[in-house]
């Protein structure tokens, strides 16, 4: 048997260990490098958990007194509101509400009692001025155009004053037939307006019925007024109420 050359032997020993320092790589080193990076991922996650618990652990006081305040805001906020009212709750509080004002409720119409959206109302401001008619036109047809110019514009900066949609909140319509003094439900109507819990939608006032005597030879009528005596009111209120 030939006998290996010392360049062989060399070179056998050169093969051998770059074997043996490949399948050490590749079947060791690489293994334990991936764990590693597992293991290292494992412990920063774990690391960013402990101090987002941390940071959370320590937020708790500042976050349950912004909830103590928030909850109390709340409170105040709803205080001068009605809590969510049946019909029957709806009449009794409108009913005594004009009583207290001596004024006599004849008919009261529940007209709905659900959530609506409340109108946002905001200024009306109007880029154009209205321009005086110049000339030698007749008096009375200068005047209705002025009438009707001025009932446009009116109306416009009505329908111009609601914007959009509001918030939902649970809102009761109520149509009432009211007896009294018009003073009785001018006060009344001051009432309403100081409070936020409830407005006037429409109103219309008018005479009672005249008064007629009646004689053995002649009749009188007397024509009632708005400014004495009790007069008629047809009046629309809109309750706001909240969950309590």
């Amino acid at each position: 048997m030939k006998k290996l050359t010392k360049r062989e032997k060399l070179l056998i020993y050169t093969l051998g260990c770059f074997l043996i320092g490949f399948f050490g790589i590749y079947f060791v080193i690489l293994p334990s490098f991936s764990s590693f990076q597992v293991v290292n991922d494992q412990v920063s996650e774990a690391q960013f958990t402990k101090e987002s618990m941390e940071m959370a652990i320590d937020a708790i006081p500042s976050t349950m007194q912004t909830r103590d305040d928030a909850t109390a805001s709340l409170a105040t906020l709803k205080a001068p509101f009605q809590p969510k009212l049946t019909n029957e709750g709806l009449d009794m509080l409108l009913t005594q509400l004009s009583l207290d004002y001596s004024l006599s409720p004849k008919v009261l119409a529940i007209e709905s009692n659900e959530l609506a959206r409340v109108a946002t109302f905001t200024a009306y401001t109007s880029d154009e001025q209205p321009s005086a008619s110049v000339g030698t036109e007749d008096t009375t047809l200068d005047t209705t155009a002025s009438t009707d110019a001025t009932t446009d514009t009116t109306t416009e900066s009505a329908d111009a004053a609601i914007s959009g949609e509001g918030p939902e909140t649970w809102a009761g319509v109520v149509n009432m037939e009211l007896t009294g003094t018009q003073t009785n439900f001018y006060r009344l109507l001051d009432a309403v307006a100081a409070r936020p819990d409830m407005i006037v939608s429409t109103f219309a006032i008018a005479p009672e019925a005249a008064a007629t005597t009646a004689g053995t030879t002649s009749t009188t009528n007397t024509t009632a007024q708005l400014n004495g005596g009790n007069i008629s009111i047809n009046v629309t209120f809109t309750v706001y109420m909240v969950e309590k």
